[in-house]
């Protein structure tokens, strides 16, 4: 039986990408690097934007980010171009381009690209980051590298993927432990069933 989708408004920003699935059979949305972003700052001409501290475009100013910064020579793939080097043991925030209304209770995770995190040890810090439906603003993936050598990426490349998922709003009834439902498991965690 076919389930009808969702649709939700999107605007993409300048030098973002639509999120893509890349087969029908994918739930995942690959997402694109769009800037490198402050975590910290928002932008001061655009206050609904994060600071952009690298737009791919250009060499920055601020050497602190300018030290990240190098050309890639020209591939089949790529002509040459400006890529930052993700050093092993770092992570940096990534804009991913685009704004999106969700319908509550939607929401969407970010999680890592299997093939980044296997072949680089590229995952996302955080993950998964859940991006709420009532977030207004550009979603950041913080990316982290476990791997052991310097890891290129550069402007429009798929560095995460997003799945969207519909929550469960429970409202919460206050008793004793006593009043709660006993399982076979009981306080059992972290691994208790064996590995």
């Amino acid at each position: 039986m076919a389930t009808e989708r969702p649709r939700f408004k999107m605007t993409i920003l300048d030098g973002g990408r639509c999120p893509k699935r890349q087969t029908e059979g994918a739930i995942g949305y690959d997402v694109s690097a769009r800037a490198v972003v402050c975590p910290f700052n928002m932008d001061a001409k655009q206050p609904d934007l994060r600071a952009t501290l690298f737009d791919f475009q250009s060499i920055p100013e601020d050497l602190s980010i300018a030290q990240y910064v190098e050309w890639q020579d020209a591939t089949v793939d790529h002509p040459r171009r400006l890529v930052y080097r993700l050093e092993p043991g770092k992570r940096v925030l990534v804009g991913i381009g685009f704004f999106i209304a969700m319908e509550f209770p939607w929401y969407y995770w970010v999680s890592p690209r299997s093939g980044l995190a296997s072949k680089f040890g590229i995952t996302v810090a955080n993950s998964p980051g859940t991006i709420d439906p009532d977030y207004r603003g550009e979603a950041g993936v913080s990316l982290l590298h476990c791997g052991e050598k310097p890891f290129y990426f550069g402007h429009g490349d798929r560095i995460a993927q997003i799945i969207f998922n519909k929550a469960g709003i429970p409202e919460f009834e206050l008793v004793d432990k006593e009043f709660l439902s006993t399982t076979a498991r009981g306080a059992g965690g972290f691994g208790s069933t064996g590995i």
